[in-house]
């Protein structure tokens, strides 16, 4: 995993879309023109091997895949590998494959007076080994806070070492939000024109999605004289272009201290993934890392093995704390339906769920109705699940 948290996936399209155009340009040599490549891409493409050592709390996960020729711009994940964390000393502690390759083990016990390495023998006999790198231990976050700017919400955070030792950072994060859809059904449907009343056990109004980071974020302190790191301002979040906002909103920032070595790779990454627009765009560096062939010693491989714990910290923001403006909902082409005849036919038909009864002087008019869309909060993706953090 290229990021140095537990999660795999927290930029991985952007970086295989890294590796895609790696390997267009290792072929096309950088050029504009047609131009006969002298670097053979191998059939079986090159291992890509994302993760890192975890030395704190939490498992250690590795994601093994192919990045393949230009045919088939895709990734194969690298099934029934041995992938082992290997010290310095002598200690293994073998990864158990959880799904198609991805591999991982509980949390380790490690000795920071020692360096640590993984080992990878693949299902076709090739080897692979990373450099030994020294455990890292990342400070705890300082604070992370919020501020309300003409259109969104600018999202920081701010750390520091006292022992000026860690000077190299990154951070990732996961959001999940609370959001409701643009009407609550109190009926059922029940058939031949009938309803009865929605019981709780039945609702979807209320829903929880989340989403990862997926940029790559690093700052270094190498050029101050305090090893502090003030406000980095890691996301924004839009007032009108997401619903994030809409009722309360939760950000896990996590942190973990890089090796020098470590964050120059990712400065190249990082570099690469948000530079890179088109083949005409200027070449990537070099983005191979610390990780090497035994079977093939010219063989490229694609990945940057650290060793570093993580610490975190979780925010929330109720709406009622930010300014009084519009929040884009995702709702806003909803409408009602006032269905007063052809019940039957209109509540049978696709797609529509009823609302609730309404009366004239008294007396029942006819029904309420709208698209499954706009009631049921999970045909926006997400979850009716409180998460368990929740506050």
């Amino acid at each position: 995993m290229l990021v140095a948290c537990n999660d795999s996936t927290s930029f991985y399209k952007e970086f295989m879309k890294t590796i895609y155009w790696f390997l267009l340009l290792l072929v096309m040599g950088g050029c504009k023109e047609k131009y006969d490549a002298p670097i053979h891409i191998p059939a079986t493409g090159y291992l890509v091997v994302e993760g890192f050592i975890n030395v704190g709390n939490g498992s250690t996960d590795f994601t093994l895949s192919r990045a393949t020729g230009l045919d088939s711009p895709y990734v194969l994940p690298e099934s029934g590998a041995q992938v082992t964390v290997e010290s310095d000393n002598g200690d293994n502690f073998p990864l158990t494959e959880q799904t198609d390759g991805k591999y991982s083990i509980g949390q380790l016990t490690v000795d920071f007076k020692r360096q640590y390495r993984i080992r990878i023998k693949t299902d076709h006999g090739k080897e692979y080994l990373s450099d030994f790198s020294a455990p890292k231990l990342t400070p705890p976050i300082d604070s992370v806070n919020w501020k309300a700017v003409d259109g969104g919400v600018w999202i920081y955070v701010t750390t520091h070492d006292p022992t000026d030792s860690s000077r190299y950072y990154q951070w990732k994060y996961e959001e999940t939000w609370e959001y409701a859809s643009a009407y609550n059904s109190y009926l059922e449907y029940v058939g031949s024109g009938q309803f009865v009343s929605r019981s709780s056990a039945h609702q979807f109004h209320i829903c929880y999605k989340k989403d990862i980071s997926t940029n790559i974020f690093i700052g270094s302190t190498a050029k101050l004289s305090d090893d502090l790191m003030f406000e980095y301002p890691l996301n924004f979040i839009s007032y009108s272009t997401m619903n994030k906002l809409e009722r309360k909103y939760t950000i896990l920032v996590q942190q973990n201290v890089l090796t020098r070595e470590w964050y120059e790779w990712k400065e190249k990454i990082k570099k690469n993934t948000e530079q890179l627009g088109s083949i005409f765009d200027a070449q990537p560096s070099d983005i191979s890392g610390n990780i090497h062939s035994l079977t093939n010693p010219g063989e490229p491989v694609i990945g940057y093995v650290g060793c570093s714990s993580v610490t975190e910290k979780r925010i929330f923001i109720s709406r009622d704390e930010l300014p009084q403006t519009y929040i884009f909902t995702g709702y806003e082409d909803c409408l009602v339906d006032t269905v007063k005849d052809h019940i039957q036919e209109y509540f049978e038909g696709a797609g529509v769920l009823p609302i609730s009864a309404y009366y004239v002087n008294g007396g029942l008019a006819g029904y309420l109705g709208s698209t499954i869309f706009c009631i049921d909060c999970r045909e926006m993706g997400g979850v009716l699940t409180k998460p368990a953090f929740w506050q």
